[in-house]
């Protein structure tokens, strides 16, 4: 029972190639099902995470590699396919990228290791999976109000990502310029404090 997390994230993992395989035969309605069930599978492995009392570095890593994985591929595939604009995908890619370069640059000349999530990347990931569904479910069932809502989800979801990569990108500058002390986890301008010596 204790292996049951890390077991529901595997899962996540390995509906990436389901869900891209179903979009490629058109199968929007089955891909939409996989879909939901994997996100049930993100929430089912924290709550039994918790009540199990299980808490390891593997899980730790593997819960949120397996989110991003299947964002991205299910993101990537949506877009090839014409699901979405591809622009989309590849906007949020070099936004994640930017993200990455900047945490791995902190890391070998600052030497920070810790480099908190802010709130809008959690916002940015929201609008993206909400983006994912309703693409989906306008893709299986083509009504009007579906597209309406799908489009809005796209400029949510385009808004968030650079708006995210915008905060991301300020909070590594500063970190970069200030000896760092992180904040109580909020976005204030008034964060880090200025190197005295």
């Amino acid at each position: 029972m204790r292996l049951l997390p890390d077991l529901l994230s595997l899962s996540r993992l390995f509906a990436s190639p389901l869900i891209v395989w179903l979009l490629v035969e058109r199968r929007y309605k089955a891909a939409l099902l996989v879909t939901l069930l994997a996100g049930l599978t993100d929430w089912f492995d924290g709550y039994t995470a918790r009540k199990l009392g299980v808490s390891g570095k593997f899980g730790a890593v593997l819960d949120p590699l397996s989110d991003k994985i299947l964002l991205v591929i299910v993101f990537i595939a949506m877009g090839i396919l014409r699901l979405i604009p591809l622009w989309m995908p590849v906007l949020a890619i070099l936004r994640d990228l930017v993200i990455v370069t900047g945490v791995l640059l902190l890391r070998f000349r600052r030497n920070i290791r810790k480099f908190r999530p802010v709130v809008s990347g959690k916002v940015s990931t929201f609008f993206q999976i909400t983006l994912i569904l309703m693409a989906l479910i306008y893709a299986a069932y083509p009504f009007r109000l579906f597209g309406w809502l799908a489009q809005l989800a796209l400029l949510l979801a385009a808004f968030f990502t650079v708006w995210s990569g915008g905060v991301y990108i300020r909070k590594g500058i500063l970190m970069a310029t200030y000896r760092w002390t992180e904040p109580g986890g909020d976005e204030s301008p008034a964060v880090g404090r200025r190197s005295t010596g």
